[in-house]
């Protein structure tokens, strides 16, 4: 798509043309609104043509411009890629992505060449401030005037421009400075800052390919003296149109010491070239402007990850609610639950609750995922049961709707293992159905142990819509104690790599506490002693109730 790019106090400022005419002027009215008390109300525009894109003056007050030419009021002139347009002191760069151009256009006013052959002159080692015995004092004055320019500065796209003022004021023979920098390693170079120190030439700055390349990866700083004289450049065809005579060009390293970025400053007066020691000068600027983008980055990513901790406690706030504060006190009963996420927030659900005077609702499972995403799941899963559960304490019936439910628009590759029990408190007696959980440990009064069959578990809930789950209804007897776990349980694991195991939830459940919640809490404790101090890789959730 073509474009239109701003360049407003160093800063490159795109704006997409997709809808013609692009109205440019002052006028609250226009496309590209100008704030310049020298553009028109109505400036000029840009209109589609069967040639392509071409700009209008629209009878301006001071004229519109195109590579330095004026325009003819209300006379459309076609734009090709690199056209340079200025209107007012207003300065644009057209750029046409689709257009057939060797070069790579990285920004306004900057371009960078395609050629192969050898462009260097000179070089010197990044890191650190280079040699630190050429011009001590230089260097020492030059990080102290860029600390002084970025002082009280946080914000990013706030550091190239101020670094270039001081590297101005550094290197006073320069004429041009530009600063690109990269996101991440695989990015390509985007300009973030540059500026002329004559503030009327909008020449285009043109960039060798070759020397960037070597400059990043070689993570070395390079020097070209009088490039545009010198027979060595002859082939060059990149380096013999710069008309300047003299570049350097230092990279940027991270703390890592990978290159992020590149500083380019450049002199068009041959009395005036930079020398080696410009060159180790510019290296510990350079270095010092590195860490200061570094720091600023690092303020960044604390300021957002402390914005996300506050928002991810909000979130554990918000999920704790959806959990019971308090289980139902039914005399002859007990109900114990504890739950401990393995993140901020988690997958695992359990819910516990009255349906009028006579029976509870026993609701455990566990959302495929652990984090965010399984705790989005958890709060929908937790609202479809209270919401179902509210019209019919019909287990085979309830969990046919809970699983419709879930099943419509489920996340691909989400799903949950889930158990849903209604315990009629008058008969003594548990209705259950068991959707690709774990089996129940039940433990008899006389001490023996029960689980049900394989071939009663469904599939979890959220990926078929329909299925005929199976229900089995059994009696609670005085001393019977059931046990329901997620595999943050069984899957706890020391620091040797060992896993705390179902034979062991067992063999616990079998020969501890006949008060259930007395069994949930050292169930817990002894699951927290298996994994000796090392951090849990799931959600750990225990509900244990009983006949007393």
């Amino acid at each position: 798509m073509p474009r239109l790019v701003l360049l407003k106090d160093g800063q490159p400022i795109p704006y997409d043309l997709d809808e013609y005419p692009v109205q440019l002027g002052r006028h609250p009215d226009c496309a590209i609104q100008l704030e310049s008390t020298m553009v028109s109300r109505f400036h000029a525009q840009l209109v589609d043509a069967d040639e392509g894109v071409s700009i209008e003056d629209l009878a301006s007050g001071n004229g519109s411009f195109l590579n330095g030419r004026p325009l003819d009021a209300n006379t459309p002139i076609p734009l090709s890629h690199g056209d340079r347009i200025k209107l007012g002191p207003v300065k644009f760069r057209y750029e046409d992505e689709n257009a057939d151009d060797s070069r790579l256009q990285v920004a306004y006013g900057l371009d960078v060449d395609d050629d192969t052959s050898s462009t260097i002159m000179g070089s010197a080692a990044a890191g650190g401030y280079g040699l630190l015995d050429v011009r001590p004092e230089d260097k020492l004055k030059g990080i102290l005037k860029i600390n002084q320019a970025l002082a009280g500065t946080v914000e990013i796209r706030n550091i190239s421009p101020r670094i270039i003022e001081a590297l101005f004021e550094i290197f006073p023979q320069a004429d041009r400075c530009s600063i690109l920098i990269r996101e991440h390693q695989d990015a390509p170079l985007i300009p973030v800052a540059q500026k002329y120190r004559d503030e009327n030439n909008d020449e285009t700055v043109r960039l060798s390919r070759t020397i960037l390349e070597t400059v990043l990866g070689n993570k070395e700083g390079i020097l070209s003296a009088d490039a545009a004289s010198d027979s060595r450049f002859s082939a060059s065809e990149s380096i013999s149109s710069l008309t300047i005579h003299s570049m350097m060009c230092v990279p940027m390293l991270d703390l890592d010491e990978k290159p992020f970025g590149v500083i380019n400053l450049d002199t068009q007066n041959p009395m005036k070239r930079f020398t080696d020691d410009d060159l180790q000068l510019l290296l510990a600027v350079a270095s010092q402007s590195a860490s200061a983008y570094e720091n600023a980055r690092l303020l960044v990513s604390h300021v957002a990850k402390q914005k996300q901790d506050k928002e991810m406690n909000i979130a554990r706030g918000v999920q704790q609610a959806l959990l019971p504060s308090d289980l139902p006190q039914v005399e002859g009963y007990q109900f114990y639950a504890s739950y401990d996420a393995a993140a901020e927030v988690g997958g695992d659900y359990f819910d516990c609750f009255m349906i009028g005077e006579d029976k509870v609702c026993v609701s455990f499972g566990d959302v495929a995922g652990k984090g965010v995403p399984g705790a989005l799941i958890m709060s929908r899963m937790s609202s479809v049961v209270q919401n179902t559960m509210t019209f019919t304490d019909d287990v085979e019936v309830a969990i046919q709707r809970i699983n419709d439910h879930m099943c419509h628009n489920m996340v691909e590759g989400r799903f949950v293992t889930y158990i849903l029990g209604v315990i009629d408190l008058k008969k003594n007696r548990i209705t259950l159905t068991n959707a690709g959980h774990m089996s129940p440990v039940i433990r008899k009064a006389d001490g023996s142990i029960e689980e049900f069959d394989d071939d009663m578990i469904g599939i979890p809930i959220g990926i078929m819509d329909g299925y005929p789950y199976q229900i089995v209804e059994q009696d609670i007897e005085p001393g019977d104690i059931f046990t329901l776990i997620t595999d943050g349980v069984d899957e706890a694991m020391n620091p040797a790599g060992d896993l705390y195991g179902k034979n062991r939830v067992v063999e616990f459940v079998k020969n501890g506490s006949t008060d259930p919640e007395q069994l949930g809490r050292e169930m817990l404790a002894d699951v927290r002693s298996h994994a000796d101090g090392r951090a849990q890789n799931d959600d750990i959730t225990i509900m244990v109730f009983g006949r007393v």
